[in-house]
This record gives C-alpha cells, sequence and structure tokens, in this order.
C-alpha cells in the first residue's frame, strides 16, 4: 500500500498517495480504506493529511469514494493538503471544500510545500 504515516519534522501526517493511478475502483477503495484504518484510533481534531492526486484521472465514483473517506475521517482531521489537483478536479475540490465545511482541503503545487504547510503552527 503506498498510503502510510509519513514523519516530516518531527510531526506525523498520513500520506494518502492516490498518485499515478487510472481508475482502477479496487485499487483506489484498498488506498482509501487503509486510510480510514490508519487514522481510526487517532484522537479527534489531531491528524494532519497528505492526499497526494498527481497524474490520477478522477471518474464520479472516484469523487465519490474520496468524498466518502474525507467524510469518515474528518473528526479526526486537523488540517488537509492535497497536491495534483488542476481543471476539473479542482472543480471538484472547491466542491468538497464547500461540503466539508471548515476542515477544508488546502491545495499544493507539491509535496513538500504541502507538507511544510501541514506542520506549521
Amino acid at each position: 500500500m503506498k498510503t502510510q504515516w509519513i514523519m516530516h519534522k518531527g510531526k506525523k501526517i498520513l500520506y494518502i498517495d492516490c498518485s499515478n493511478l487510472s481508475f482502477e475502483a479496487a485499487t483506489i477503495k484498498a488506498e482509501l480504506g487503509t486510510a480510514v484504518s490508519l487514522a481510526a484510533n487517532e484522537p479527534l481534531d489531531s491528524i494532519l493529511t497528505l492526499t497526494n492526486m498527481c497524474d490520477t484521472k478522477v471518474s464520479p465514483e472516484m469523487y465519490n469514494l474520496l468524498k466518502d473517506t474525507a467524510s469518515q475521517i474528518a473528526p479526526r482531521v486537523h488540517k488537509r493538503a492535497i497536491v495534483g489537483v488542476t481543471g476539473i478536479q479542482k472543480s471538484m475540490l472547491d466542491l468538497v471544500n464547500k461540503l466539508a465545511g471548515k476542515k477544508t482541503f488546502s491545495s499544493f503545487a507539491d509535496v513538500e510545500a504541502a507538507k511544510n504547510w501541514l506542520v506549521a503552527d
């Protein structure tokens, strides 16, 4: 699995790696299921998440999977960053942000910038 906990500047980040995936429902469900499992035992409002969508095509089914995962782990998330969203994906992100309320995704051009933003407080 590509989804895992990573460390950056002494802080733990849940790295949800959906990069370079053509839409294969089983693969994406597995990655997102791993994210939910890893987040399950963490304290409320404690998780920093980084979702990598670089070079991944988003379909309506994938959008729904992402939205469901985001809502399942939302109570445990403190900050969310995402990389690799452009065009229609950016429009979908804006919609997810609208539905998510206060715990919205901040979009970044690269993983390092996202990690630095997540750990800055």
